[in-house]
């Protein structure tokens, strides 16, 4: 399995927002398993995504992103309250991906959610005024929104990425993780996960920074380089969109860290998404951290997120310590349509393989390997466009009344 090429990242900013503070739904457990001990949810992998689903009124199915570094449940289409009728409490900002550009959202209160075979919660949600996302675009499936802390955050969280499942156990009736799970801390603010690792400079000086658990970071690790004296940019990275999130496109390089030591855990020339942030708009007093571990990493590991005890319990899949690659074309794609079966480029990386082939950013791609993008999906395009150095790649593209037929040959970009 090629990781995937895109670094997709959702997050969103709410510095001065605390939505459950005088709301009686969350000031008592309700209990969301059938048996008073656990309960296991399903879930699918988009583009390196928890995808899970979800139900509004009873009837209303969805799909959500899990996402631990959400602390609040978030759905992106407000078009689907409307038409239930529901009464809007309050309107808030919020900030996008870059931390900068304010968004608006209005609380719902008192909505009941279910996530089969869980039972159902009644609980507070964010609605987006308008849907400022692409994510269903860069994934090419639809996500109507995002399952945060406030629903799972009462409970030890396990994640087994291998068998596709999440488990909530209740804390009182939970043993002790199997003995061959490592025990670690994290530090839990608003509900969100933070652990301290080590992190090896550009100048090989060892750092110990904080880092935001978040399984809603479709990549493996992300620095804020102008979070400390010592973060620098490497010698060899690209510039281009670390991926979407709410407010759109999020801008930064990428490139590869020396070593980074995770639960014991040694990730050498690990691959690495770098962004400044905007010290005007982000007080780094109440930031919390220096970068994100995002899914792409933490899937290598079995977890429970003991929320009530602040703990993480880990272990390793086989290969845990398997390189990271990247995209070998230079080219970022996404799906458009009704149906999310037209696929256009939006970036071509200058320099790259793509970008000497003469790909440009509008192009509409028609087949790949002479097989009909009508027979393949946005996660296999990628795929193909991911494989090994040196493999040539055949693409037929549209270009407003014109059609062309170019070559290219797979490389490493950095």
């Amino acid at each position: 399995m090629f990781l995937k090429r895109k670094l997709l990242l959702v997050f969103l900013y709410l510095p001065f927002f605390w939505l459950a503070a005088n709301d009686d739904v969350h000031s008592q457990i309700q209990d969301i398993t059938h048996n008073g001990v656990s309960v296991r949810i399903p879930f699918v992998q988009h583009g390196d995504f928890i995808v899970v689903r979800g139900r509004f009124f009873g009837t209303v199915d969805l799909n959500f992103i899990f996402d631990t570094g959400a602390e609040h449940t978030i759905l992106f289409e407000k078009l689907l309250t409307d038409l239930m009728g529901v009464e809007y409490d309050r309107r808030i900002p919020l900030y996008g991906s870059d931390l900068t550009e304010e968004l608006y959202a209005l609380i719902v209160r008192n909505i009941n959610l279910e996530v089969p075979p869980a039972r159902k919660k009644k609980m507070s949600i964010l609605v987006l005024e308008e849907d400022y996302t692409m994510i269903r675009q860069f994934l090419g499936v639809d996500i109507h929104g995002i399952l945060g802390a406030s629903y799972f955050g009462e409970y030890i969280v396990e994640i087994n990425y291998r068998r596709n499942y999440i488990e909530l156990h209740r804390l009182e009736h939970f043993d002790q993780a199997r003995r061959d799970f490592d025990v670690f801390p994290i530090q839990l603010i608003n509900r969100k996960p933070y652990i301290n690792a080590e992190y090896v400079t550009s100048s090989r000086d060892t750092l110990k920074l904080d880092f935001l658990m978040d399984t809603g970071a479709a990549l493996p690790l992300l620095v804020h380089t102008n979070t400390h004296d010592e973060l620098s940019l490497p010698e060899n990275v690209i510039v281009g969109n670390l991926g979407s999130g709410l407010g759109g496109y999020l801008v930064g390089y990428i490139g590869r860290s020396n070593m980074f030591e995770l639960w014991d855990q040694r990730f050498p020339n690990i691959l690495t998404s770098y962004q400044d942030l905007d010290s005007m708009a982000v007080d780094f007093q109440f930031l919390n951290r220096q970068g994100i571990i995002g899914n792409q990493l933490l899937s290598r590991f079995h977890l429970f997120i003991n929320y009530p005890r602040s703990e993480v319990y880990v272990r390793p899949y086989r290969r845990v310590d398997r390189p990271f690659n990247f995209d070998r074309s230079g080219i970022n794609t996404i799906a458009a349509g009704l149906r999310l079966n037209n696929y256009y480029i939006v970036q071509v990386i200058e320099g790259s393989p793509a970008h000497e082939a003469g790909l440009i950013r509008g192009d509409r791609i028609l087949a790949i390997q002479r097989m009909p993008v009508s027979l393949l999906n946005l996660e296999r395009i990628n795929n193909k466009l991911s494989r090994r150095e040196g493999r040539n790649i055949r693409m037929r593209i549209e270009r407003g009344e014109q059609v062309k037929v170019v070559s290219f040959e797979l490389r490493e970009l950095f």
